[in-house]
């Protein structure tokens, strides 16, 4: 026979369950969504790097750089209106001036999270990823 101080423990934790799943579901969430954004930020980066690579052969292919970058940045969903690819500063080593392109990714980050959501200005955070190399040519003097 159950003693009746039993029943009243089997109670307290089922209350203390439901009271704290909807805060640990949260935080598994909140986590998650932190795991979202920091692959999107390094699909963001390696999508720039390979535009980048594309344009240290190719230098005067921005179109080209752009589809690469695109291509590349798996699972975003990105267009080319996301990048913006040309020339970059060039570099001067021992006097010789060598050619650079540039190529930026720019992504906005929304939460699933609709509490992480309101943290951020405007709900969203921009990822950016930036590659700067230089052109495979022969440097001027």
């Amino acid at each position: 026979m159950k003693r009746n101080g039993d029943l009243h423990k089997k109670g307290q934790s089922l209350i203390e369950f439901a009271l704290l799943l909807p805060v640990f579901l949260l935080v598994a969430v909140i986590i998650f969504d932190l795991g979202r954004a920091v692959y999107y930020y390094s699909a963001v980066h390696n999508a720039a790097r390979e535009g980048a690579r594309y344009g240290a052969v190719y230098p005067n292919d921005s179109n080209g750089m752009k589809t690469r970058a695109v291509n590349y940045a798996i699972g975003l969903g990105l267009t080319t209106t996301n990048v913006a690819a040309g020339a970059g500063t060039p570099i001067v080593v021992g006097g010789f001036s060598n050619p650079t392109v540039k190529v930026t990714v720019t992504y906005s980050f929304t939460p699933a999270t609709p509490l992480l959501g309101r943290f951020l200005p405007g709900g969203a955070i921009t990822l950016k990823g930036e590659a700067v190399m230089r052109t495979e040519s022969l440097p001027s003097p």
